[in-house]
């Protein structure tokens, strides 16, 4: 995988097989279709959130099943207002016979492990455009920084 390739050295970090699985799972719900570029810069989402200390939480679990924080989780934390949709029901079912989820899996090891390079600069946010308008994007705490594939990538000052 070329994105093995680290520019600069991140810290690996504490964390446990169902971390490896849920940033796993997260990845490949909201960024399967993005190339490893994409995928990787949604797990580097996750560590930018916990090595941030703030509001998003304090592990890698809490990070991403904050409410209304990842779209592929709503349904899990928000039931009454998100329906499970076809994307949630295929994530969930996803195994190692799926080739993107091994991928997957292998891209949240890397990240884990300090081995990926974040390729977002240190951003704390994403949605795709052609899906989405969040409200937080316009917010003057918002810089954009770059895109990658159909997402465009933000950092909470």
């Amino acid at each position: 995988m070329d994105i093995l390739i680290k520019e600069k050295p991140r810290a690996p970090i504490d964390y446990t097989e169902d971390d490896v699985e849920l940033l796993a799972r997260t990845i490949y719900g909201e960024a399967r279709d993005q190339g490893e570029e994409g995928m990787a810069a949604v797990g580097n989402v996750v560590i930018n959130r916990l090595n941030k200390k703030s509001w998003y939480g304090d592990s890698i679990q809490e990070i991403i099943k904050l409410p209304e924080q990842f779209s592929l989780f709503n349904a899990e934390t928000k039931p009454d207002k998100y329906p499970k949709d076809q994307n949630y029901i295929d994530t969930m079912n996803a195994t190692t016979d799926d080739p993107y989820f091994v991928q997957s899996m292998e891209i949240a090891r890397g990240i884990l492990d300090g081995r990926i390079k974040d390729n977002t600069d240190g951003a704390t946010h994403y949605f795709n455009p052609d899906k989405a308008d969040p409200v937080w994007k316009d917010s003057p705490k918002m810089k954009s920084i770059k895109k990658i594939g159909n997402h465009s990538f933000y950092l909470e000052a």
